[in-house]
């Protein structure tokens, strides 16, 4: 009886501590608090500041960029065979690549590249914009070199290139490196010995040109601009990049001023935050003839083809102005060599004086970068865009009231949203709401240092619950998700594995998602992290 007794109290306590290990929250019981829903609001761009912003994690954001890149060259790891002799003629011999290339050098000692941390305070320290990675591989014929330029930060690829030695197998193909040996006196200095040696010769040398190209691209973004009007022309520092539609034109470091300009209409100048290696976005829609509309369609990842009733319009980003008002037949279709897989065919319905826009998240990974899906929403004196993506910032105290941004209309279809509130060391003060917004019912949650609680609307204004988390992604953070089941017609929520929420999912419309800090609360630069929306069946 005492066996049994003591078996089953193991068993129990196995249950009990399996429970709470599959649990990743738990609710607390304490009463609902009133909440103000979350609201977005279309604002213009004048409406909308250019904030510069400084990054603690990423010394790359700079005021003014570098003209000259700043490399840091990484030491060749040499097989055993290559001694100090040989492998130091291999260097002179690649450094004549680079002798008419301009960029500064950044000199890190061996013993600092085998230590990341240290590694990484000296990038920093030293302002390096990229990391210049050799590799060397032996084979009977010779050598082969490898070089990886990688940005110093972020670790992202700007270019690539090889080169080779080969063995002398005959006196003709034997090269010849001349090496004299001196004595330095205290007057003078005396030639001992001078003599030449068989080395290996140049088998492939790489494009200086190409090498080039790489090195310049490491301090430039890359600027798109759109416009509802194509003869929209394109000015930075008084020279024209030439006219919409303007695809990943190269654009100096730092912050920039862009002008659009079109015949009849006032300039208007955008500031924009450019980091090397990146994407930069902009749109104008200028006000043309109000009996016509216009309609902007995106996808992420770009590249889908536009078809308007069995037309091929174009590819995502689609913009289109002069539209003649009414339904058209919309297909947004991946092409390729084996067809064309239809993503999504529907109804784009434009107005007269109205832009339509649609959005298809279709991979949709890495969304807070993807500063097209997001419009800006709040009062002036605050930004939601920094060079990578969503990070909230202001100039002076704001008003009362939600500012943040909201994503384009999205196609309903089986999907699941999810994403990561920041770790409560991280989060520091304020709140971030994180609202998904259907036909006719706003379902969210609003989070802040150590609580997140769960909220619909319309409802009396109190939150529906309130929860701490038990286990997190320490390497990223508080993880929720809104999935969506068709089938049975319903919305879920989760926070961690854990749902907290059900209700009936309305049929119709479009949804939006929005991301927004209170001004009373307002919550500094990154506001959540890998927000990503997965629909079921798209590849």
């Amino acid at each position: 009886m005492g066996n049994n007794s003591f078996r089953n109290l193991i068993l129990f306590s196995f249950i009990t501590s399996l429970g709470v290990t599959c649990s990743s929250v738990q609710k607390l019981n304490e009463p609902s608090k009133l909440i103000q829903e979350p609201y977005y609001k279309p604002i213009g761009d004048s409406a909308n500041t250019f904030i510069f912003r400084e990054s603690e994690t990423d010394h790359r954001i700079r005021k003014v960029g570098h003209e000259i890149p700043v490399l840091a060259f990484s030491p060749i790891d040499y097989p055993k065979s290559v001694d100090k002799k040989l492998a130091s003629y291999f260097e002179q011999e690649i450094s004549l690549l680079w002798k008419d290339i301009k960029y500064t050098s950044a000199k890190i000692s061996p013993e600092v590249w085998k230590n990341k941390t240290t590694l990484n305070d000296e990038i920093k320290s030293k302002d390096v914009d990229v990391l210049v990675l050799g590799t060397v591989s032996e084979s009977e014929i010779g050598w082969t070199f490898k070089f990886e330029l990688k940005d110093s930060v972020d670790s992202s690829k700007f270019g690539d290139f090889e080169l080779s030695f080969k063995r002398p197998v005959s006196s003709e193909e034997s090269g010849t490196w001349s090496q004299a040996i001196f004595w330095k006196g205290s007057d003078r200095v005396i030639s001992l010995e001078s003599k030449q040696t068989t080395v290996p010769v140049w088998d492939r040398k790489p494009d200086a040109l190409k090498i080039r190209e790489i090195v310049n691209s490491s301090v430039k973004g890359t600027l798109s601009v759109r416009a509802s009007s194509g003869d929209t022309e394109i000015l930075w520092k008084g020279k024209s990049l030439g006219n919409t539609p303007l695809t990943e034109v190269p654009i100096q470091e730092g912050v920039q001023e862009v002008q659009l300009v079109l015949k009849g209409k006032k300039p208007i100048t955008k500031t924009i935050q450019v980091r090397a290696g990146k994407k930069n976005y902009l749109f104008q829609e200028w006000e043309e003839d109000r009996t016509l509309g216009s309609a902007k369609v995106i996808s992420v990842p770009s590249g889908l083809s536009v078809s308007l009733d069995g037309y091929k319009q174009g590819e995502t980003p689609f913009y289109r102005s002069n539209l003649t008002p009414g339904g058209y037949q919309l297909e947004l279709l991946k092409e390729s060599t084996d067809g064309s897989y239809v993503y999504y065919e529907g109804v784009l319905d434009v107005k007269a004086d109205r832009l339509v826009e649609l959005a298809l998240p279709y991979s949709g990974q890495g969304l807070l970068g993807e500063t097209e899906f997001w419009k800006p929403s709040g009062e002036t004196n605050f930004s939601p865009f920094g060079p990578n993506g969503l990070e909230f910032a202001k100039k002076k105290d704001l008003p009362n009231g939600w500012n943040g941004v909201y994503s384009l209309p999205f196609i309903p279809e089986e999907l699941e949203l999810e994403g990561y509130f920041l770790l409560p060391v991280d989060h520091g003060n304020g709140s971030v709401a994180v609202t998904f917004h259907l036909n006719g019912i706003s379902l969210g949650l609003v989070a802040g240092k150590e609580k997140v609680s769960v909220f619909q609307f319309p409802s009396d204004g109190k939150t529906l619950s309130t929860y701490t988390y038990l286990d997190v992604d320490k390497d990223v953070g508080r993880p929720f998700s809104f999935r969506t089941d068709l089938k049975n017609k319903k919305l879920l929520l989760y926070l961690g594995r854990d749902k907290v929420w059900e209700g009936d999912l309305p049929a119709g419309g479009l949804w939006t998602v929005s991301v927004l800090t209170r001004g009373e609360e307002f919550r500094e630069k990154t506001p959540i992290k890998d927000l990503k929306i997965l629909y079921k069946g798209y590849k």
